[in-house]
C-alpha cells in the first residue's frame, strides 16, 4: 500500500510555458481597427454602387432614344 493517491484539494503544478507566457506583454498592433472596418465597409459598396450608375446610365440613354424616336417619326 504504498501507492500515492492525489489529494484532489491541491492544484497540479503550473505548466512552465504558461508561465512564461503570461510573463510577455502583447506587440504593438500596428493599424487602425476602425479605419480597417470602415475601408471594408467602403469597399464592398464600391460595386454596388458602380452597378446602379451603370443601370441608371442605361436608362437614361433608353429613355432618350425612346424620346428621339417617339418626337422624330411624327
Amino acid at each position: 500500500m504504498s501507492e500515492h493517491t492525489p489529494n484532489p484539494a491541491t492544484p497540479p503544478p503550473p505548466d512552465p510555458l504558461a508561465v512564461a507566457l503570461s510573463k510577455l506583454d502583447p506587440a504593438p498592433h500596428g493599424f487602425d481597427r476602425d479605419a480597417l472596418m470602415f475601408a471594408a465597409g467602403r469597399e464592398s459598396k464600391a460595386n454596388t454602387i458602380a452597378l446602379w450608375k451603370t443601370v441608371a446610365a442605361i436608362a437614361l440613354c433608353t429613355a432618350a432614344l425612346f424620346a428621339l424616336l417617339y418626337f422624330t417619326h411624327r
